[in-house]
């Protein structure tokens, strides 16, 4: 007996199911469902997520997550892990430090307004690395940052004054900031948002702030204060050390994927032993830059499980200063030696992107609002060159999702002096990639650096085929994948 609810398919019928079914009506019932899934987490009862063919197909042809969730990039707090779900039940923006900018809140507003969530959770978490380094880095150290990096600390520092007035022993002043940072983006969302704040007043959503603990992988719920529409306040390195080889994080993912296509059973450690070892620190194998589509879960895709991806997601994988500062953080300070931008096929964003360039959309320009507006107009430079290869169509989202892609590779390199020092010391590959959200495949792309340092590999990307599946050994053991085209190993 097979039971459907929107765009789910589930084999059997489960509780997790039902939950999930029943979340799509009110944003009360979305909070049951995610605390109800995160109790499962806890209790190491998660259900097996259906990844099969048939899910990813009926998942190809549109989404309905069942709530939103804001969190940090931090490797050790993936959403569908903590909350126990599966491809298409969560739309996730991800970002060191869960700030709000215009592009993270213009991905909760698409969300919210053209995908019926109803929910948006914002999950700060226990140790988090980038408040850690806004309570805690002095002005001398700030001013050596990046500017990217400087921003995002500019958008905690507030959280902590506050919670340093509420507290004088450091640890409380770290956890208390976590939780007024958390809180900080609830209300600069709803500040800044005219579109969530007429949803929220019609009760059609509602947005709350919590806090994950690292050790016993519970999800503290903080308490809802009441909205104050008032105008925002004004808001040493360390050596790198990579925790392994970049080729040797690519076989990692590769060898996960592999997992997933194969609709092989989870190997990802999320039980409680690994919450423990996690509290003293996280050193994830790569970054993952992609989507908030709730189909792309990189967790999922990938069969990681805590702490082995630092993620950051924003709708169409764009690149704003928070970005920058997310992936410079990790790449510096984690050990993670690989980044994977990642684009998906059926991408709204580059769809909404191709409307909205079409010749006479100008009069058109108030179908969406300013911060969709502004995230759309990151993506039409990409469009605009697909556009001029005569593409129309299906063609021309295909090929400008995967030029968004490439483009944000080059434009990371082009800004970000600490991505190209570390990339030219070998200390750090970043590599390009395209989700099929019907078949499950992820396609490597070769960007126009990788073919300067590969001579004879050919740079159109759309034609090139997705790393060979592993060759068993003599004794029938599968071997590691080869890495990527235009990926030198780091010795």
């Amino acid at each position: 007996m097979e039971w459907s609810f929107g765009v789910r398919t589930h084999a059997v019928l489960s509780v997790s199911f039902l939950a999930a079914a029943a979340a799509q009506s009110s944003p009360e019932q979305a909070l049951t469902a995610l605390k109800a899934g995160n109790e499962r987490f806890t209790k190491d009862q998660c259900i097996v997520q259906q990844t099969h063919d048939r899910v990813r197909r009926t998942l190809a042809e549109g989404q309905k997550p069942f709530a939103i969730v804001l969190s940090c990039a931090d490797s050790r707090v993936p959403p569908e892990h903590v909350f126990d779900v599966g491809l298409g039940d969560l739309f996730v923006v991800r970002v060191a430090g869960n700030v709000c900018d215009t592009d993270m809140l213009a991905s909760v507003e698409y969300a919210a307004e053209h995908l019926g969530s109803q929910l948006c959770v914002v999950l700060g978490h226990e140790a988090c690395g980038a408040v850690k380094a806004a309570a805690t880095l002095d002005p001398a150290a700030v001013s050596r940052a990046s500017p990217a990096v400087q921003a995002l600390l500019q958008r905690i520092e507030p959280a902590v004054r506050r919670a340093r007035s509420m507290s004088t022993a450091p640890e409380s002043i770290l956890a208390c900031a976590e939780a007024e940072n958390a809180q900080q983006t609830v209300v600069d969302a709803l500040r800044q948002s005219s579109i969530l704040r007429g949803l929220a007043t019609k009760g059609r959503f509602k947005i709350v702030a919590a806090r994950y603990h690292l050790d016993k992988g519970d999800v503290e719920w903080l308490p809802e204060r009441p909205f104050d529409v008032s105008p925002a306040p004004v808001a040493h390195e360390a050596p790198h050390q990579s925790n392994c080889a970049p080729h040797v994080a690519l076989e990692r993912l590769q060898q996960g994927h592999r997992r997933f296509r194969a609709g092989a059973a989870p190997i990802a450690e999320i039980d409680h032993i690994r919450r423990e070892k996690l509290t003293e620190g996280q050193h994830p194998v790569a970054i993952v830059v992609t989507c908030s589509d709730s189909r792309v879960a990189p967790e999922h895709l990938f069969d990681c499980g805590l702490g082995e991806l630092f993620v950051v997601r924003v709708a169409g994988n764009v690149l704003n200063e928070d970005v920058q500062a997310s992936i410079e953080y990790a790449a510096e300070h984690t050990g993670a030696s690989l980044v994977v931008v990642m684009g998906h096929s059926g991408c709204g964003a580059v769809k909404a992107a191709c409307a909205a360039t079409e010749p006479g959309h100008g009069a058109h320009a108030h179908d969406h609002g300013p911060n969709l507006t502004a995230l759309l107009a990151k993506l039409a430079p990409t469009v605009e060159t697909a556009r001029r290869d005569r593409l129309a169509g299906d063609a021309l989202v295909e090929c400008a999702i995967e030029r968004n892609v490439l483009a944000f590779l080059t434009t990371l390199r082009g800004k970000s002096s600490i991505v190209k020092h570390l990339e030219h010391d070998g200390q750090l590959t970043m590599l390009g990639a395209v989700y099929q959200l019907d078949t499950g495949d992820v396609r490597w792309l070769i960007d126009a650096e990788q073919a300067a340092a590969a001579p004879g590999v050919e740079t159109a990307p759309r034609k090139s085929a997705a790393p060979a599946p592993a060759k068993p050994d003599e004794h029938g053991r599968a071997q590691p994948a080869a890495p990527a085209p235009g990926h030198t190993p780091r010795h």
